[in-house]
């Protein structure tokens, strides 16, 4: 079970003062780290603060995602920004929610990791403890900027409170840093691991920690071009390991309470033509959806199977991700037979997992039905479509993949553009939809 939103707020407003629970980064009244953090009982709270705010955020770039995407399209009374964005009508402006939602939500979790990070060593704990700590920090700030990055072009990268008018960093930069950080977490934990007073007290119910900094850590690789790393950290993910963010009916998923729970205005729900362009038998689309004949504003929607329930679990990362990328990495690296080929089967084939996890279940591929490097890749490509459905991967999976995409980025938030005077301005500005995508 994550830690509530409302008892995240009350770890955020005990740590940070009477401003803190919206985390502004423009706020100058929010202390320093070395003035917040005084007791070990309050940094373990506001550790597994981090991550239950970081799950309780996730619902704005994995709906953003895939509005854009056409993974979801909105219901018939939503928000007009909703059928924008759906339908490619009109601009993006930096006044949506799609826009402004992501990046304060992602900051927030940013504010609060470098609040870990640099209060880790300062309350008495032991070595494994702090390690523990430490890797949590840089590993969910890493997560929140990759986030960022795969929504807006640009990104600041340095967003403490004395900093109140942060530059902007490079797509480049912006990937360096998340890997700087991964890096820095997983050999922080090989060099010292985690303590069993960690892992006990301060790591949620099914999460863990080093594979998910190992699956981060080939997820960006791959997204920064770097196909050797990303091969190897791929490899080196447990495959036997589901490492999730659990909700309850108390503390809801955030998909649920946005696209299900929160009305008309905010309804979403899965386009139809997502299940109808999967290959006949392909069992992951009952895993993520359920034929229905719902009046969408633009076209007809199916509900949701996962996410269908305030309970249902969000996956950090999904163990054939892994495979995928090595497949990836393999194909572009031209060795199509048997690489590549084995690791695309290796997911089409799987029937059944002892994880929660979707199977396809499909027949082996030939080297007769991919035969070149393009059509080994647009296999790949559609394998991550149906099997990462709703992981806020496919709008930077498309662009990796030089496919047209409705929107090439969100515009930065309004709050950022209207503040701070080093936001370039043509971050700022509407985003034209591409009207060659349509839905």
């Amino acid at each position: 079970m994550m830690t509530s939103p409302m008892k995240v707020c009350t770890v955020a407003f005990l740590v940070l003062g009477t401003a803190a629970c919206d985390l502004d980064l423009q706020d100058p009244n929010i202390p320093t780290e070395e003035q917040v953090i005084s007791a070990p009982t309050t940094l373990a709270q506001v550790v597994l603060g981090l991550q239950a705010e970081y799950a309780g955020q996730l619902a704005d770039p994995i709906t953003t995602t895939a509005m854009v995407t056409n993974e979801l399209g909105a219901g018939a009374a939503t928000f007009e920004s909703y059928r924008v964005i759906d339908t490619g009508s009109d601009a993006a402006t930096n006044d949506f929610g799609f826009s402004t939602g992501t990046w304060s939500g992602q900051y927030r979790v940013i504010r609060i990791a470098d609040i870990v990070i640099g209060n880790a060593g300062n309350v008495g704990f032991g070595p494994g403890t702090v390690s523990g700590i430490l890797a949590t920090g840089q590993l969910f700030k890493a997560m929140a900027l990759g986030n960022l990055i795969q929504i807006y072009e640009q990104i600041p990268l340095d967003v403490s409170p004395i900093n109140r008018t942060p530059q902007f960093a490079t797509r480049a930069a912006a990937l360096e840093e998340i890997i700087r950080l991964l890096q820095q977490a997983e050999a922080q934990l090989v060099q010292t691991p985690q303590s069993a007073e960690f892992t006990t007290q301060m790591v949620a119910p099914g999460f863990d920690l080093m594979n998910t900094i190992r699956a981060m850590l080939a997820r960006y690789s791959l997204i920064a071009g770097n196909l050797t790393a990303a091969d190897a950290a791929a490899a080196s993910v447990n495959g036997t390991v589901f490492s999730e963010y659990r909700f309850s009916t108390t503390d809801a998923n955030p998909v649920w309470n946005l696209a299900v729970n929160g009305g008309n205005s905010t309804s979403m729900r899965p386009k139809d033509v997502w299940r109808l362009e999967a290959e006949s038998g392909d069992e992951r689309v009952e895993y993520w959806v359920e034929e229905a004949a719902i009046q969408g504003f633009a076209a007809p929607l199916d509900d949701f199977n996962r996410y269908s329930d305030r309970s249902h679990s969000i996956p950090a990362y999904l163990p054939d991700e892994m495979t995928l990328i090595r497949a990836e990495v393999a194909a572009r690296e031209n060795r199509l037979f048997p690489d590549a080929l084995g690791y695309v089967n290796a997911v089409r084939t799987q029937c059944s997992s002892s994880l929660p996890e979707p199977v396809a279940c499909l027949p082996a591929l030939t080297a007769l039905d991919v035969p070149t490097q393009a059509a080994m890749l647009a296999e790949i490509l559609n394998q991550r479509r149906y099997e990462l459905y709703l992981q806020h991967l496919r709008w930077s999976d498309l662009r990796r993949f030089g496919q047209a995409v409705k929107y090439e980025w969100m515009p930065v938030s309004i709050l950022e553009c209207d503040r701070n005077p080093n936001t370039p301005a043509a971050l700022c500005t509407a985003k034209p939809a591409n009207p060659a995508v349509v839905n």
